[in-house]
């Protein structure tokens, strides 16, 4: 499984797999019930019809490492439209961007100054409409660096930054500590990278041990813990973990993407639990689409018959 998983990572940087999969009309409607389409008004028009069904969303442009500051500014453009729009309609809306879209890692900005630019303008705007801002974690080679913005963004006065931190990472119960130290609010998710096993829990049983683990920190220790999962076993071990520390119910969020299980969504909204709904949106989907197969690797099958068929 974990070399399956390995060959789908793989798999989302083959521009001719790419191609393929995003000019068919079968196999592109199938992947885009996890994406609420290409355009911003498509990820507003599945924010409004969430809402209404009682739960909050991320809105997440869809895009990542950027080779030059044109393309950073211009995918910060829309980001901070995406916040206007926010504002405008009164959406209990954040925001989810990753670094690397921003600039970070980028060769024409090796010291990071055009990312951090453009990260505090979002802060700024994300504050004014009282959203939240959440940096997405991606691949282990920035992931020191993602947790140092963070930090940066708290130190300019920003305290409505949090980031994503992924249990398969060995480090990760001391980012929980080190950013909870800060009242960072944190979405505990289980990673879907393909990372070595001198840095990375290799077995579902090892990350899932993690997860419980941070989720505990979290929750005894954290700021508005936001617990992002579609595995019914842990949701679960957190229902239990908050009835154990005597939480309330809006203390911590529970976090699943768009057009994954849909009915344990609705079936969390009538338990009480808040429920936050990450809507990804914009042109650039197909990475974003291979890493969820990678996770629900019994998905591919499927898929491969589609693919094979139109």
């Amino acid at each position: 499984m974990a070399v399956l998983r390995s060959l789908l990572i793989q798999a989302s940087q083959s521009e001719a797999l790419e191609r393929q999969i995003t000019t068919r009309r079968f196999t592109r409607g199938l992947a885009l019930r996890y994406i609420a389409g290409e355009h911003l008004d498509d990820g507003l028009r599945v924010a409004r019809k969430l809402v209404a069904q009682g739960k909050t969303v991320t809105l997440d442009y869809l895009g990542e490492a950027v080779t030059g500051p044109d393309e950073a500014r211009a995918a910060s453009k829309v980001v901070l439209e995406a916040l206007d729009r926010v504002g405008q309609e009164s959406l209990p809306a954040g925001l989810s961007v990753k670094p690397t879209q921003m600039g970070l890692g980028m060769a024409a900005d090796q010291r990071g100054e055009l990312c951090r630019e453009l990260l505090g303008d979002i802060a700024a705007a994300s504050e004014r409409v009282g959203a939240d801002l959440t940096l997405d974690m991606e691949g282990s080679d920035v992931t020191e660096a993602t947790v140092a913005l963070v930090e940066d963004l708290h130190k300019a006065g920003h305290r409505n930054v949090g980031c994503a931190v992924q249990t398969y990472l060995h480090r990760t119960r001391a980012d929980c500590k080190r950013l909870s130290g800060m009242e960072a609010s944190l979405r505990l998710c289980k990673g879907a990278y393909a990372e070595p096993p001198d840095i990375a829990y290799q077995s579902g049983l090892e990350v899932d041990r993690s997860f419980a683990d941070c989720a505990d920190y979290l929750l005894a220790h954290g700021t508005y813990p936001r617990i992002a999962t579609h595995d019914a076993r842990l949701m679960e071990y957190v229902k239990r973990a908050v009835a154990r520390l005597g939480l309330a119910r809006d203390a911590f969020e529970f976090q699943m993407l768009y057009g994954i299980r849909p009915s344990l969504q609705d079936a969390l909204v009538r338990e009480g639990y808040r429920l936050r709904i990450y809507v990804p949106f914009g042109s650039q989907w197909f990475p974003y689409f291979m890493r969820r197969l990678a996770e629900r690797p019994a998905n591919l099958l499927f898929f491969l018959r589609a693919l094979r068929d139109t």
